[in-house]
């Protein structure tokens, strides 16, 4: 990490799994399937009664621009906090309400690496995280899988981690999000009445 001019080696990890009782974990099956979108609503509807801070993984590692802070990087990841107003994804999530978004550009063998960089600042605040990744690595609250209302599920592989489904069709998605809430450091589902 770096702090000030001090450059700190990440820890050698080894094999991680961490319990995120606060967090929505949001995967969806394939791009443009409206993660964001529901990350967003999420985020805009929980952030009225609580701190959210919002997590977006991107498998691709691109150059960092002006408007990341950068918290760490190596070779194979980078973490940066989210700080401008634009139309990245991650710049959304802050826009919605959230009060920090992280932004963890991580090949999949660096995802652990990278998450643990900025773990120990999620147990108080709610945390929305848009990662297919993350659920190999934390058992979340909630985990939600978003897809097209029609379309065949491609990425089976996250059906073992049972998330609730979520169809984003023409009149939006079929999961209402005033339905969470967040109490004694859980989030919870009510149910429909």
């Amino acid at each position: 990490m770096i702090y000030g001019s001090k450059i700190v080696s990440p820890l050698n990890i080894g094999s991680i799994h961490w319990n995120l009782p606060n967090m929505v974990l949001i995967a969806g099956d394939g791009r443009n399937v409206g993660k964001t979108t529901f990350a967003i609503k999420i985020i805009r509807h929980l952030s009225k009664r609580k701190g959210v801070i919002g997590i977006k993984v991107s498998p691709h590692i691109h150059n960092l621009n002006d408007d990341l802070k950068l918290i760490y990087r190596t070779p194979d990841f980078m973490v940066a906090e989210e700080t401008a107003r634009s139309m990245k994804d991650s710049s959304l999530l802050l826009q919605a309400g959230a009060e920090k978004v992280y932004f963890i550009m991580a090949k999949d063998e660096f995802l652990e690496q990278a998450f643990s960089i900025i773990a120990s600042r999620l147990d108080h605040d709610i945390v929305v995280a848009e990662s297919g990744g993350l659920i190999e690595l934390i058992t979340p609250g909630i985990f939600f899988f978003v897809r097209k209302k029609n379309d065949q599920i491609t990425k089976q592989h996250y059906l073992k981690y049972q998330p609730i489904m979520v169809k984003n069709g023409d009149l939006g998605f079929d999961f209402e999000v005033e339905r969470l809430s967040y109490r004694n450091k859980h989030i919870t589902i009510s149910q429909v009445e």
